[in-house]
């Protein structure tokens, strides 16, 4: 063999190594990724709006000095304005001449025949006479569903948003929320953008709230301090997980690495989980919340012991499934209701017995969400 093609079967060689280098880095990110889950969060963007009711009060900041338009409306549907606005936003991005490939037409999006039923002679382009409009078409769809809610506020806003997506027959037919992907992910996404961008300080507008109970008393505190939101309640598809757990009955939030989890208030460990390092703890002021913080780096506390708001609970960690190294570090929270479950004595709630709650409202409206 010459001495070229020595050298050129030696940098090919080389060559190949640094591409299988490469390949492993890649999977060995992918693998990393998929188990720190995904999602962002938009931030709340609330601002104070310029505009103000005929009684000198603020009213709900949209575009083009719509907002007394909105209030109206929302006031003669009987829903927050928060929820109004962005549905009005959901529905046409605020594009008065908006329209749909089935005909749907304006601010509201109204189909022929409803227009006709309530746009009260009016011109369905005209944004005064569509946000009236939408405000009477909701009052009448509110009042249709009001039996199924059973005097729960916020369940009578969810199911007035489902019937004006999937149309009130399919609500009474499911005698709640129809199982229909589209419309549960129509709702989560005008509650959502109600309280993170036309609601006052982020509080959850009726049907967002996750609990609908005094919250009691004070502000909590963050419970891992620098963290950003990286994955959220309910269903999801994240690659390299079983099927259990593409049901998160929590939310994930993570620094990176390292950093201390805190109680957010004054609570008493009822039990740990040994297997992916949780702390379960229970609210000692109203409503006596159950949370549990869990993948910890280690279990540090046990069954009776009290934490005043801000003590350190524990380390972020990827303990999962018995592995030290289960998943990249984060803290995975969850929130269960009072006196629910296996809780309901003074023991230990543990995912998926029918008591969590979305933890996402109920820090955004104790001021304890990443910003």
């Amino acid at each position: 063999m010459t001495k070229s093609k020595a050298a050129f079967g030696i940098a090919i060689a080389v060559l190949a190594a640094v591409v299988a280098l490469v390949l492993f880095l890649v999977l060995i990110l992918t693998v990393l990724a998929g188990n720190q889950q995904e999602e962002q969060a938009s931030s709340c963007t609330v601002t104070a709006s310029d505009t103000k009711d005929g009684a000198g009060n603020a009213v709900v900041d949209v575009p083009n000095g719509w907002g007394p338009l909105v209030e109206d409306a929302a006031k003669e549907a009987g829903i927050p304005s928060s929820v109004a606005a962005a549905q009005l936003k959901t529905e046409s991005n605020w594009n008065p001449k908006a329209g749909s490939p089935a005909g749907a037409r304006g601010l509201a999006q109204f189909m022929p025949k409803t227009w006709e039923q309530y746009g009260n002679g009016g011109d369905i382009t005209d944004p005064e006479d569509a946000i009236a409009a939408y405000g009477r078409y909701m009052k009448d769809l509110k009042s249709e569903v009001a039996p199924l809610a059973k005097g729960d506020a916020d369940q009578l806003v969810r199911l007035t948003l489902a019937a004006y997506n999937a149309g009130p027959g399919a609500v009474h037919s499911a005698k709640g929320v129809p199982p229909y992907a589209e419309t549960q992910n129509y709702i989560k996404k005008i509650l959502d953008t109600g309280q993170s961008e036309f609601s006052a300080n982020c509080a959850a507008p009726d049907g967002a709230k996750a609990w609908d109970g005094d919250l009691g008393p004070g502000e909590w505190t963050m419970p891992l301090p620098g963290g950003k939101f990286t994955s959220g309640y309910g269903g999801r598809n994240v690659p390299g997980l079983p099927q259990w757990a593409q049901n998160h009955v929590g939310v994930d939030i993570s620094t990176g690495g390292g950093a201390p989890v805190i109680a957010p208030t004054d609570l008493t460990v009822v039990g740990t989980l040994s297997n992916d390092h949780c702390v379960t703890a229970k609210m000692t002021g109203k409503p006596h919340f159950q949370f549990a913080f869990c993948h910890l780096r280690s279990l540090d506390h046990k069954k009776g012991d009290t934490l005043k708001r801000g003590d350190r609970i524990g380390v972020e960690g990827g303990f999962m499934g018995g592995n030290p190294n289960g998943a990249a570090d984060h803290l995975h929270f969850e929130i269960y209701k009072p006196n629910c479950g296996s809780g309901k004595n003074g023991g230990m709630n543990t995912p998926y017995d029918g008591c969590n709650l979305d933890p996402e409202p109920i820090l955004k409206e104790k001021g304890a969400w990443p910003k």
